[in-house]
């Protein structure tokens, strides 16, 4: 027997048929949609399936009393909402498809901005993309391209709503295995254990201490032996004060056993060390400079922790700031790291580098061929760990001193400044390639550390650049110190002004354009933001593949693009991309 549903409750003419279980003795009824409701014509609203299912169900329902088996009609009443839901979203598919049709028509691609870090200057690069126009409207599943500070609202599983339709969005849904400081330390550890490297030849001395983690006990435990260890004061009554330790961070003692949490050295390293025992508490999840204190006790690392748990007062940013109203952080996880107290200086004044890095698409990485010099407003000194603008370098807390921008501009130096000074002061130093090639040596492992983590799900159409920052001891030794998602692109600097747009614009070139190419070919692909002493037909970014299964290179031997076929491009490079990296200086590698 058949239950017959027809009517033209859609804006599609339709009839369908919904087997029903066999009612004994009785003849089913074919139901269609009451006169005084059909449509007269395709203009008028048409009635909604859930409606048509009530009216529908009241007319089953009137009839139940005369059936024999009263289950039947719900079983019957289950079916045909089946049937009803499958004609719904069969009709909502329809009119995205017609939408999808009507958005593939526009001549132009469809960008969206999250506001702050300086989003204008992501503007501007867009802008001279005659292809592309900016969207207020963040919810819509019609932007081509996305851009915010921060991953949360990104719906990676819906990048690709069918064959025809693409969005691309500015981070990889598992960045925070690079951009969080905890993951990326235990990143680095297991790629170092199983390669048989030690860690802490790349990275200081670091503790975490995670108290979501069941293993907290342990980690807290490893820590405060080491620090008393090394500590020019010990601890008196140590097992004793361990337990109000653990106690006042509400820390669950657990039955000790085996297992290995991280590497502990033999000893510190000797520009690690000095005469204040200096130590860096950072929450693991934020970036320029926040959260970041300089202690030199045991005592004081507790109570900022305590203070964490609860909610620590501190100015986040500008608009905070102005207002004076206190942001209250939240933190469950910290790295504690060993100052590296003995630093190379400039002027008596400390100082970080920063390098940007792109992961593509296609999970190629490249290499930003200039960075920047980040110096800070105070002589250095270990006597005083309060101030901020003697330890820490980010402009986000350089800029709100008194003396930012007095010896430099931005308080910047460029890649060329740095080896001028070097030259004047008899240093016989080559930076690049003493300095940056060890950079790119700790990007490479740091990407082939999480090289199966980072795009885990296989995202389509995901890109980012990453901020890097390094720091140079006395020994002239590179450190690698934290890496950064979404970094500054504050243009704080005569500096920042000529290389941050390159930067974008290049960066630019090797995504968006190769996702969405431009419909109006140019002859010559020249960038429009120059740079001194490079080619504006010149791409600034060095190449490292980071593929899978294939052979991995080396980044710190470069491979000149002499001959054609020693170039391995993108798969999706178009030809006018593909002219454009031709003359790129190329390392070979993946990830």
């Amino acid at each position: 027997m058949f239950l017959s549903v027809s009517g033209s409750g859609f804006h599609m003419n339709y009839r369908q048929e919904v087997r029903l279980p066999k009612l004994q003795g009785h003849k089913v009824q074919a139901y269609s949609m009451p006169k005084h409701r059909q449509l007269n014509s395709p203009e008028e609203k048409p009635i909604s399936p859930d409606r048509f299912l009530k009216y529908l169900n009241n007319k089953v329902q009137s009839q139940a009393g005369v059936y024999r088996n009263p289950g039947a009609v719900q079983s019957s009443m289950i079916l045909i909402a089946k049937q009803m839901k499958f004609c719904s979203d069969q009709h909502t598919h329809r009119q995205k498809e017609k939408s999808i049709k009507i958005i593939e028509q526009s001549n132009e691609y469809k960008y969206n901005l999250g506001l702050g870090n300086n989003h204008e200057l992501v503007q501007r690069i867009m802008d001279t993309r005659g292809d592309w126009q900016q969207t207020k409207d963040n919810s819509s599943m019609f932007v081509n391209f996305r851009w915010q500070q921060w991953h949360r609202g990104y719906k990676y599983d819906r990048l690709i709503l069918n064959n025809q339709y693409k969005q691309m969005v500015n981070h990889f849904e598992n960045h925070p295995e690079l951009s969080n400081k905890q993951y990326l330390f235990r990143n680095l550890c297991s790629y170092c254990e199983q390669n048989k490297l030690n860690v802490y030849d790349s990275v200081p001395l670091t503790f975490v201490l995670d108290f979501k983690d069941d293993s907290v006990d342990q980690q807290f435990t490893q820590f405060v032996k080491f620090f008393d260890k090394y500590a020019p004061k010990k601890i008196d009554q140590m097992a004793k004060k361990l337990v109000e330790y653990k106690k006042k961070l509400k820390i669950p003692v657990q039955p000790m056993n085996d297992k290995k949490i991280q590497p502990i050295p033999n000893k510190i390293p000797k520009t690690q060390n000095g005469n204040q025992y200096l130590w860096l508490l950072k929450p693991t999840f934020l970036n320029r400079g926040q959260g970041i204190h300089v202690v030199n006790d045991l005592d004081t690392i507790i109570s900022l922790i305590c203070e964490y748990q609860e909610g620590h007062q501190t100015i986040e940013d500008d608009d905070v700031k102005n207002n004076k109203k206190n942001n209250n952080i939240k933190a469950n996880s910290f790295v504690i790291q060993k100052y590296i107290e003995q630093p190379f200086l400039i002027n008596q004044r400390k100082f970080d580098i920063r390098v940007w890095v792109l992961v593509t698409q296609d999970l190629h990485c490249y290499f930003f061929k200039e960075g920047y010099i980040r110096t800070s407003c105070e002589n250095y000194t270990t006597d005083d760990v309060s101030n901020q603008f003697i330890h820490l370098t980010n402009n986000a807390i350089q800029k709100y001193s008194d003396k930012y921008g007095e010896f430099e501009d931005g308080n910047q130096l460029s890649f060329d400044d740095f080896q001028n000074y070097l030259n004047q002061q008899g240093f016989n130093i080559d930076f690049q390639q003493n300095n940056v090639a060890k950079m790119k040596q700790l990007v490479w492992m740091s990407m082939q550390s999480v090289k199966r983590k980072l795009n885990l799900h296989q995202r389509k159409f995901c890109m980012e650049i990453f901020g890097y920052d390094f720091i140079i001891d006395q020994d002239f030794k590179t450190w690698l110190i934290e890496i950064n998602t979404n970094p500054c692109i504050e243009e704080s600097s005569g500096i920042l002004k000529m290389l941050l747009p390159r930067m974008l614009d290049d960066a630019f070139k090797l995504t968006i354009d190769v996702i969405f190419p431009p419909k109006q070919k140019l002859e010559i692909n020249e960038s429009v933001f120059p740079v001194n002493k490079y080619s504006n037909t010149e791409s600034l970014w060095y190449l490292s593949h980071l593929q899978k299964r294939e052979s991995i290179g080396n980044l710190d031997s470069p491979k000149p693009a002499a001959k054609q076929s020693a170039i391995v491009l993108p798969n999706q490079l178009s030809q006018q991309t593909q002219q454009y990296q031709t003359i790129i200086p190329i390392y070979q590698g993946d990830l």
